[in-house]
């Protein structure tokens, strides 16, 4: 006969990293795009400066459609020309299409890459995207900033 050995303690959580966004005053946003290209379009608004992910996820399920979602804090949008063309060419060279959507309040659709230039994406974010209020910003650890002081 073979002892199973179990676990006698639980397994404490899964702790985010970031549960939301760190500066004061940066535009909030969420991207949705297709789950293949995930790292790559994380890269890009990370690379692009002025942008972070404070969160993603690479495969999420909306309405029964795979997704992958991005909620981005940023205090300025210069990573909009160089994802605009990174996907211009990604689209070019593969065989189908695919489009990076934009969203205020990760439900309120706001446009497509597909529709807008980057100039014009640019001045929809900062005519309309919500801004992070003081206290929205939480550490590195979850905790509000103001519980820090």
């Amino acid at each position: 006969m073979i002892k199973i050995q179990f676990r006698r303690k639980p397994a404490p959580p899964i702790e985010p990293l970031r549960t939301g966004p760190t500066t004061p005053g940066a535009m909030l946003f969420t991207l949705r795009s297709v789950p293949r290209h995930h790292d790559e379009i994380k890269l890009q608004i990370e690379q692009g400066g002025g942008a972070r992910v404070y969160f993603s996820e690479p495969l999420a399920y909306l309405r029964g459609q795979g997704i992958s979602l991005f909620r981005v804090e940023a205090t300025n949008l210069d990573f909009l020309d160089g994802l605009y063309s990174w996907w211009a060419a990604k689209e070019h060279a593969e065989a189908f299409a695919f489009d990076i959507n934009l969203f205020f309040d990760d439900k309120v659709w706001i446009a497509s890459l597909r529709e807008y230039t980057p100039a014009a994406i640019k001045q929809l974010i900062e005519d309309g995207a919500p801004r992070t209020q003081p206290d929205q910003v939480v550490d590195s650890v979850g905790q509000p900033a103001a519980a820090r002081t």
